[in-house]
């Protein structure tokens, strides 16, 4: 009978490969360099993965998000404050510029990469798209209001900033943020 897998190793091997996609880029990774940074031997990555891409193919099935627990509440300003700073928090605390610079030109060559890294996103989105459009719904925001754009323009707020800028938004940018764009989004907002 089969040894059940190590978490343990399967996630410091993600967070190897996260770090060094930040320090050596897509071009410059190995499984050799992978395991020495995980702490983890050759053999136990080559049990798991049988290539670099493989590896990355883990990575964008796995949820970065530092630990945070979300607000139950109903209140869509507050929801989506904490939703955005749990991103910030895991931006200080993740190497996520160029691994995601990285990662989408591994996605751009690989329809497999490309289809994990949708699907993880789309179920990382699932819940705060669904708590927009019951704020919709229920008469909240604007009937128009198109959940998936309106959580478009809270997260590329953040992503711009960080991937193009090279800046990250802090607690009090999202306040802001969130404040302009659900004021946009009601019904005393323009149509």
């Amino acid at each position: 009978m089969a040894r059940p897998r190590d978490a343990a190793i399967d996630r410091a091997i993600i967070t190897a490969c996260l770090e060094l996609l930040d320090e050596v880029g897509r071009a410059g990774l190995s499984r050799d360099q992978i395991a020495r940074r995980a702490g983890v031997s050759l053999p136990a990555v080559n049990r798991r993965f049988a290539d670099v891409d493989a590896i990355l193919l883990e990575v964008v099935r796995t949820p970065i998000y530092v630990d945070s627990e979300l607000p139950t509440t109903e209140d869509l300003r507050r929801y989506l404050t904490s939703v955005l700073n749990r991103a910030v928090d895991t931006l200080d605390r993740v190497p996520i510029r160029r691994p995601t610079a990285e990662i989408l030109a591994a996605a751009a060559g690989s329809q497999q990469i490309a289809t994990a890294f949708a699907t993880t996103l789309a179920q990382a989105q699932a819940e705060t798209v669904r708590r927009i459009e019951v704020a919709r719904d229920r008469g909240e925001l604007r009937p128009d209001t198109d959940a998936q754009v309106l959580l478009d323009l809270l997260n590329g707020a953040l992503y711009y900033r960080l991937l193009w800028r090279g800046e990250k938004l802090n607690r009090s940018d999202v306040v802001v943020l969130v404040a302009s764009v659900l004021r946009a989004a009601t019904t005393e907002g323009p149509s």
